[in-house]
């Protein structure tokens, strides 16, 4: 994961979830791991057999033909079907310095074979309003500084009232947009380090896509790029 120090972490390129949970086996069937050179640097989600999305700041720095996605296992060492990278289609007015449109599809080579633990999420297309019961997993650090952790881990949360969470971060590098949703899991339990790009779940859909935090766990809401503000950009890409 990439992140900005001092003020924000952009949670994607190499991050945990601190006081997370561990999941059980097949319990987020539609969670990958995305790899540079053989190593976790962020989370995604399987669209369908071709299609995986994540953040593009997971992938606008890390060139596809070295990089792969691992899917169907829980633990970065061992089990899951690995599937190198056809191509990126990263959004047009993806901006880095202000962390706005983050989000990319991941077209693999070959097709995944969908079984008990691959499967893919449905892209929430409705508006998400606040205070919806909400899950994030990822393989981010537990704790910052830490290492990565070689199990899945989840939160449970809450979307955040966005108005709020604009005011929140109206005075920081990365602006919150309508394009944007904000959770929240409590002080001492959030995204980190190596989450970026995961998965934000609520209902059985994705609504999020994890994207920055500032600093980790300290109470601040986690920004997540709005999945159903995209919805006809993702369909246009899925065939």
């Amino acid at each position: 994961m990439k992140f900005l120090l001092v003020v924000v972490f952009i949670i994607g390129a190499f991050e945990k979830i601190v006081g997370g949970i561990t999941a059980s086996k097949g319990q987020f069937p539609y969670q990958i791991s995305l790899r540079y050179n053989g190593e976790h640097n962020c989370g995604g989600s399987i669209l369908n057999q071709n299609t995986v999305l994540t953040a593009a700041h997971c992938v606008d720095q890390f060139p596809s033909e070295y990089s792969s996605i691992v899917a169907g296992s829980n633990k970065l060492d061992e089990g899951g079907e690995l599937r190198n990278i056809a191509r990126y289609i990263i959004h047009e007015k993806w901006n880095p310095s202000k962390a706005t449109d983050d989000i990319a599809l991941i077209k693999l080579a070959e097709p995944l074979e969908f079984t008990t633990y691959i499967q893919p999420i449905t892209a929430e297309d409705t508006f998400t309003p606040a205070n919806v019961k909400c899950v994030l997993s990822g393989w981010g650090i537990t704790s910052y500084p830490g290492d990565i952790p070689n199990e899945l881990q989840y939160m449970n949360g809450v979307v955040a009232n966005l108005n709020v969470c604009k005011l929140i971060f109206s005075q920081g590098s990365y602006p919150v947009l309508d394009s944007n949703i904000c959770a929240n899991a409590g002080n001492g339990i959030g995204a980190c380090k190596g989450d970026s790009g995961g998965p934000l779940v609520s209902n059985n859909k994705q609504i999020g896509i994890a994207s920055w935090v500032v600093l980790c766990a300290r109470g601040y809401p986690d920004v997540f790029t709005r999945v159903s503000y995209y919805s006809d950009w993702i369909n246009s890409h899925l065939n």
